[in-house]
């Protein structure tokens, strides 16, 4: 009986987590259609919706907590619980820079204007937004080789954002951009910053996979 009810709590809590993931990449996905579109009552929405990823974080933790102080798991399963408890922690900074990105499309308050490296940047926006969703698939099918994919995939970005920023930062300095464009060359510094820093959390969530999985700590990145 306590086993039967000890196993139904860590399905519950991988369950929470893949929930928490997929509310995360949805405000991800969300912030970024905001800014395709310049949207920003869906921008607003994914500000609201951070307060369900807050609540999930403090819903894990707590069972997590549970499980570790009155369960005394060994092995694979102290390995999930940890790797849970962590997790947390990767999806609530992600779900942060989406609102980040939000506030930066609300602020505009305008269709943004590229000015340079604009297929590089769609480029890093739907990189981003794939490897979020794949993170969250990677925990709920606790998959190693797609986990291991992400290091390559990291590598892509970071050469993404570099490429962007020097485009970006050469234009202001040669006076490419119109008084007009200078603001949104702004703002889209920052929401590439976000981006990367979204990514470099999937890759977090990779190297948990691995040890959650294989009892290895193996940093990708």
């Amino acid at each position: 009986m306590a086993r039967t009810r000890y196993v139904r709590k860590l399905k519950e809590l991988r369950q929470d987590i893949i929930d928490m993931g997929a509310i995360t990449a949805q405000s991800v996905h969300d912030a970024i259609t905001a800014l395709e579109t310049s949207d920003t009552a869906l921008a607003e929405r994914v500000i609201a919706n951070d307060d369900k990823i807050d609540q999930f974080d403090r819903k894990i933790e707590s069972q997590c907590v549970m499980l570790l102080a009155l369960e005394q798991p060994m092995a694979k399963d102290l390995r999930v619980i940890a790797t849970s408890f962590k997790m947390t922690t990767d999806l609530e900074r992600i779900g942060d820079f989406a609102v980040d990105i939000a506030e930066e499309i609300i602020t505009m308050g305008k269709p943004i204007h590229i000015p340079v490296s604009a297929s590089k940047f769609n480029e890093l926006v739907a990189d981003v937004n794939s490897m979020v969703a794949d993170s969250i698939e990677t925990y709920a099918q606790g998959s190693i080789q797609q986990a291991r994919s992400f290091e390559a995939r990291d590598d892509r970005i970071d050469y993404l954002y570099r490429n962007i920023v020097n485009s970006m930062v050469d234009a202001l300095a040669q006076g490419k951009c119109s008084t007009e464009t200078v603001s949104d060359v702004a703002s889209l510094l920052y929401i590439i910053r976000y981006l990367e820093h979204i990514a470099d959390h999937a890759v977090n969530i990779g190297n948990r996979v691995c040890y959650m999985e294989e009892g290895e700590r193996v940093y990708l990145k």
